[in-house]
């Protein structure tokens, strides 16, 4: 019984010193060398050399994940060039040509700088509205027909000064004569700023009228119809006077109208002043 006692009360002590030990597990002494040794409750294992306690489980940690930067303006501008030149190499090997559009067009048209305004390629793809089409009558396509002299050429302007008269055949003698005559009296009896600017409007009118009929700018119909009205004038017809202006302004104002419409203000003066 006393040996009893004191094994249990070893027990009792190893136990108490064993509180480290890992779960499970006791410190015992053996009864025949008084050596200790280690018993585990649970499973039943045994050994002289104390257990060691099995690190915690970490728990998993989660991959890191890498967000792929976004391509800045210069990556984006560095691959375009790459992959155009990727396209370049590849048609240069197989034999076809990277040649733009606009370079076309502007190797056929040999212009630099290709606008619509500039080839008719252009304009027929892109429009070109409310220009006149200046490709008439040219030898090669992008070549305006004014540059070859192939356009209608604008009449040179003839003054409206009484300076440099020409002489009219006789035919036409009486036209200037009389014309002139008439501007003569207008100055003279010219009142006020509105009246003296109708009467020089009137002077610049037969000048443009006569210069213009010695170059044969005008045809024998336009110049008969003036010479008309002016016998009205001289009959003091105003109305019939009135009639002929009115009616070459209607007819003929587009190719007249520098002179057309200062006539008018010289019979609109003469019927007022009744001269």
């Amino acid at each position: 019984p006393t040996y009893t006692r004191q094994h249990q009360q070893l027990q009792q002590e190893n136990q108490q010193s064993s509180s480290g030990l890992p779960s499970g597990w006791v410190a015992l002494q053996d009864p025949s060398s008084g050596r200790t040794y280690y018993a585990n409750q649970n499973t039943g294992e045994s050994s002289w050399d104390p257990p060691v306690a099995a690190s915690p489980a970490l728990a998993p940690q989660p991959e890191p994940t890498y967000t792929q930067p976004a391509a800045s303006l210069a990556d984006n501008s560095q691959l375009a060039a790459n992959q155009m030149q990727q396209a370049q190499t590849n048609g240069a090997i197989n034999g076809t040509s990277s040649v733009t559009t606009t370079q076309k067009v502007a190797s056929k048209y040999g212009d630099g700088f290709v606008t619509s305004a500039s080839n008719p390629q252009l304009a027929e793809q892109y429009g070109n509205v409310g220009t006149s089409n200046p490709y008439s009558n040219a030898n090669r396509p992008g070549t305006a027909a004014a540059a070859v002299g192939g356009g209608q050429m604008k009449k040179a302007p003839v003054s409206g000064t009484l300076d440099s008269m020409p002489t009219l055949s006789e035919d036409y003698a009486h036209l200037q004569s009389g014309l002139l005559a008439i501007v003569e009296k207008l100055h003279a009896t010219a009142v006020g700023g509105m009246e003296k600017k109708q009467a020089m409007e009137s002077q610049k009118a037969v000048a443009v009228f006569v210069k213009t009929l010695a170059r044969g700018g005008i045809g024998s119909d336009v110049a008969n119809q003036v010479s008309t009205m002016l016998s009205a004038l001289s009959d003091r017809d105003y109305g019939s006077a009135s009639a002929i202006v009115t009616r070459l302004i209607s007819n003929e104002w587009k190719d007249h109208k520098d002179w057309l419409k200062g006539m008018k203000f010289l019979v609109q003066m003469v019927s007022r002043k009744q001269l």
